[in-house]
């Protein structure tokens, strides 16, 4: 399953040319760099934005979930009404954001740090993504529950792509086009960079003998060359940047886990999105799904699919996916 997503990846590099080639042209730079690529596109407003408050990005969410299922949007109320959520900054607290899954008895704890913009919200998304997961997979015991990797991320995204779905019906076109260039940048990051490093990591260990660090160089940037193709110029100094990466000394052959988890997400969401106007089908659909969350890591992922009548040891599945990614990409040009 892992080399038909590795396959499925590699073979669809062009979207990423094409988006980094038309951001040059946003950007007004002859040529982009590599370390130009992160920069956010920042569109002018017709009109001042409006200042997100806490409140109405939960009604965001909710809303999302409850146009999905009464079961997500239940449990996501309960958290909110029953003091599961620490949603703001205080002092000596921690940054960042996750949920904590606690042990069958108890309920998941989020924790979040609000800060009034528009990627806390897909944060929060997010977490109660996690949160849904954690507490309908807690009928298979502790020790069953906790996923591993490949699924682990699995409801936390697809939570995110509802909400996507849903808020990108609301925006004018100017807050669409950041929507839509955040979207495909964290996709790019999660999916195309992270089988980029799975590709370093599998040329460099099919070497014979010890190398070099200029041989770790060629090779890193010939992976890399492959994702970005023409789009950008990669700089002298971003030959070296396979050594800041600790996965590949201390977690061999992690990296790909994230792109299993993005393009399974996407998958699931296209295949969700086909249902759309029989609700039969949608029913089915949405009750597998649940039930799929329900099992925790009691099942392999490849059971798990199974449920949905496809195999994930085909390029098929993963192609899925991959079309989603492509209409993402299609819909921003149109929006340009």
């Amino acid at each position: 399953s892992v080399d038909a997503l590795v396959d499925c990846v590699n073979a669809n590099y062009k979207v990423v040319h094409k988006y980094y080639a038309i951001k040059a042209k946003l950007m007004n730079i002859k040529t982009l760099k590599d370390y130009d690529r992160y920069a956010p596109l920042e569109f002018k407003y017709p009109k001042q934005k409006a200042t997100l408050t806490y409140q109405s990005a939960l009604g965001e969410v909710l809303e999302s979930f409850s146009n999905f299922s009464p079961t997500f949007a239940s449990i996501a109320y309960k958290a909110i009404k029953e003091g599961w959520v620490d949603s703001h900054p205080t002092p000596n607290k921690r940054g960042g954001a996750f949920s904590h899954s606690a042990i069958p008895r108890a309920h998941p704890y989020v924790l979040l740090n609000w800060t009034g913009n528009r990627r806390d919200t897909f944060t929060i998304a997010h977490e109660f993504g996690h949160m849904i997961h954690q507490e309908l997979s807690k009928q298979v015991g502790y020790l069953n529950a906790d996923t591993p990797l490949t699924t682990a991320e699995t409801a936390s995204v697809f939570a995110e792509m509802l909400l996507f779905d849903s808020m990108k019906q609301k925006l004018n076109k100017t807050e669409l086009l950041e929507l839509y260039a955040g979207k495909l940048e964290d996709i790019f990051s999660t999916l195309f960079r992270q089988i980029v490093m799975t590709n370093f990591e599998r040329a460099i260990h099919a070497k014979d003998g010890e190398l070099s660090p200029e041989d770790f160089d060629i090779i890193w940037e010939e992976q890399n060359a492959k994702m970005f193709g023409d789009s950008l110029r990669l700089t002298k100094n971003y030959a070296g940047w396979w050594c800041y990466i600790p996965h590949f000394i201390h977690s061999p052959f992690y990296c790909y886990a994230y792109s299993y988890g993005q393009l399974l997400v996407l998958a699931l969401f296209g295949l969700y999105k086909m249902t759309q106007g029989n609700k039969a089908k949608r029913e089915k659909f949405i009750q597998t799904y649940i039930g799929f969350l329900s099992r925790g890591g009691s099942l392999s992922p490849k059971e798990l699919i199974k449920e949905f009548g496809f195999d994930i040891d085909d390029c098929a599945f993963w192609d899925i996916g991959m079309n989603e990614v492509k209409k993402m990409f299609s819909e921003f040009e149109e929006l340009l």
